[in-house]
């Protein structure tokens, strides 16, 4: 499988994990003060270090804790993660690019497949609609056109009430697509409106790039629990974020709010 695969470092020839292990054991830096400097769970320092890529939480944080426990070092965050990149997330991509495929194809005719199974349940169905619309237009024959008058003068009420347009903000929300960049060197949490955590209160390093995380939510909330600057892009398009000190955004398809402090919990 590829989350066992030894992904390795160009330029000592070594495994990821093996560099970060024997450059701790060489420093000797305990587990868990990596921990408590870096905020990264001894679970994960450990998945690391034995490239159990299956016990992250996902891409985006693999690459978001490699980052961080390499500067912790005083190695290359940036050289580890081109190589994560380049063999384990490239391993991933290729095992499973059927994901997004799947529900199309879910829909196709297998062989010997009949092609009329879902007949009954559709015929059910526009029989009911049919009923329906037959009671519709009783109900409208008995009115008559009183009942026109009376909902043409109440939309005509409605219009004046609101100048005959619509409130936008009152719309349905839109799945947005994120992605950031930092600026500074800071602690972050990102984290969907349903509670899914995408960068789970890790210190990333100045010009960190995370995202696009897919797939894409109504709504996030993002917490810059030691302030400072981060670039995000929401569907293709920038915005830039600065605090002094922790703050919180909620972030949806209709721009970046910015909203009482959640932190430092995340989610």
């Amino acid at each position: 499988m590829c989350a066992a695969m030894a992904s390795r470092d160009e330029g000592t020839g070594l495994p990821i994990g093996e560099v970060l292990k024997r450059t701790r054991s060489r420093r000797k830096v305990d587990i868990r003060t990596v921990e408590q400097q870096t905020k990264i769970r001894i679970k994960y320092l450990r998945a690391l270090e034995n490239e159990e890529w299956d016990v992250l939480p996902g891409p985006a944080y693999a690459k978001g804790f490699l980052r961080t426990y390499a500067q912790f070092l005083g190695l290359d965050g940036d050289a580890l993660v081109d190589e994560y990149r380049r063999t384990v997330e490239a391993a991933l991509r290729a095992d499973h690019g059927y994901q997004f495929s799947e529900p199309v194809l879910a829909r196709r005719l297998r062989p010997g497949e009949e092609p009329r199974r879902g007949w009954p349940a559709l015929a059910w169905a526009i029989g009911a609609l049919a009923v329906a619309a037959i009671a519709v237009l009783v109900i409208l024959g008995l009115t008559g056109g009183s009942t026109h008058r009376h909902h043409k003068g109440r939309h005509q009420a409605h219009q004046h009430g609101n100048g005959g347009g619509s409130n936008a903000g009152n719309g349905p929300k839109q799945p947005v697509t994120v992605s950031l960049v930092t600026r500074d060197d800071m602690e972050v949490c990102l984290v969907t409106g349903d509670g899914r955590a995408l960068i789970d209160a890790q210190t990333l390093i100045s010009g960190a790039n995370e995202g696009p995380f897919q797939p894409p939510a109504d709504n996030y909330r993002l917490d810059l629990d030691s302030g400072g600057a981060v670039t995000l892009t929401l569907d293709g398009k920038s915005h830039t974020v600065r605090s002094k000190v922790p703050a919180s955004y909620k972030i949806s398809s209709g721009g970046i709010q910015p909203t009482s402090f959640q932190g430092p919990a995340c989610p």
